[in-house]
Order: structure tokens, then C-alpha cells, then sequence
């Protein structure tokens, strides 16, 4: 026997001994890495306290903008973030800050301007400035036992929901629900502070 047939051998019987005692796994090519949306459940979760809900105080300062039609926006008011509801057509969410008060507008398309962009009026307004420290908002995404709905949004702690709301475009307005089967799976989640 040649070298070369001996070394052949050799590994042969290596290889053989080392996939009978599962020594050897066959090399695969890296699988890209997924990109992990942050999650929320209602699931509870130990020393997690509760939010606290506003006072009514808050929501005094706030309510003055329903009916507000938009643009321009009142001066002293600094848009945080705004986004359209997704499968609700012409209504959107808007996080506002006048200085004082945080909250969230959902307002509806009323009319449109000369160059097709819309004209905004405040149906309801969900104080934020009262709520407990540390939580983060998640105005999308969400799940009521695995369906998706457009209309819930969230705020949660540690991946824990612990409110929610609907967003009601058939009432128009804000609606406090129960925390149970909702679950949020959203990119675009920020902190209430």
C-alpha cells in the first residue's frame, strides 16, 4: 500500500470512529442573524407594580384639544412622534408635548388642503404626564389573543404590559382595556419619561 492510500485510510477510519461516537457534525454555512423585535406580553412577571392612571387633573389640561383642526399647530406644542393607523384610513396617532403635559392625539383627516395633504382635526386626547415612571409606550403591533388590531396600543415595563387602549375610530375616541391576551411585537416603542 502507498502512502497516499494509507493517509486516505487513516482519515477514513477517523472519520468513521468520530461520526459513530457523534464527534463530528457537518459544517453548515452561518445562518444570518434575526433581527429580534422587541415583545411585550400581559403575561405578569414578579415585582412588576402597577401603572398609575391619571388623577383627572391631567386630563382637564388635555381635553381642551379635541376639536383642534390642524395644521398649524397652536404654538408651545412639540410633536414627538406621529403615525397613521394602520387599515383605519385617515386616522392617525400624534404624541404631543405642550410643555407641561404629555399626550397622544387621535385625530381623523377632516379635509384636504389645495396640494392633497391632510387637514387634521383632534377627536380624543389620552393624557400621558401622570403615569407612573418607566414605562414605554407601544403604539402598534399588538396582538388581543394572537389577532392583530391596529387599534390597540400599550404601555409596559420590562417587556410587561401593564395598560392598554383602544383607539377607537368608530367611537372616535380612547378607551381604557383590559391588559389580558394583548401582546406587542413593535419597532417603534418609546419611553414615557
Amino acid at each position: 500500500m502507498n502512502k497516499q492510500t494509507r493517509n486516505f485510510m487513516v482519515v477514513l477510519v477517523i472519520v468513521l470512529l468520530l461520526a459513530a461516537c457523534g464527534g463530528a457534525e457537518t459544517a453548515s454555512a452561518p445562518e444570518p442573524a434575526a433581527t429580534e423585535i422587541p415583545t411585550s406580553t400581559s403575561e405578569p412577571v414578579e415585582d412588576i407594580p402597577t401603572a398609575v392612571l391619571s388623577d383627572g387633573e391631567d386630563s382637564e389640561q388635555v381635553s381642551k384639544y379635541i376639536g383642534l383642526v390642524y395644521p398649524p399647530s397652536p404654538a408651545g406644542l412639540t410633536q414627538v412622534f406621529s403615525m397613521l393607523i394602520q387599515d383605519k384610513d385617515g386616522y392617525s396617532l400624534m404624541m404631543v408635548l405642550d410643555g407641561v403635559n404629555k399626550m397622544l392625539w387621535l385625530s381623523k383627516a377632516s379635509q384636504y388642503d389645495a396640494n392633497g395633504s391632510p387637514i387634521w382635526e383632534v377627536k380624543d386626547v389620552l393624557g400621558l404626564s401622570n403615569l407612573e415612571a418607566g414605562l414605554t409606550l407601544i403604539p402598534d403591533a399588538c396582538f388581543l389573543n394572537g389577532t392583530p388590531d391596529s387599534e390597540i396600543l400599550a404601555a409596559g415595563r420590562n417587556g410587561v404590559i401593564v395598560l392598554a387602549w383602544r383607539a377607537d375610530t368608530t367611537l372616535d375616541k380612547f378607551e381604557s382595556i383590559p391588559v389580558s391576551g394583548i401582546q406587542c411585537n413593535s419597532d417603534k416603542m418609546m419611553p414615557l419619561e
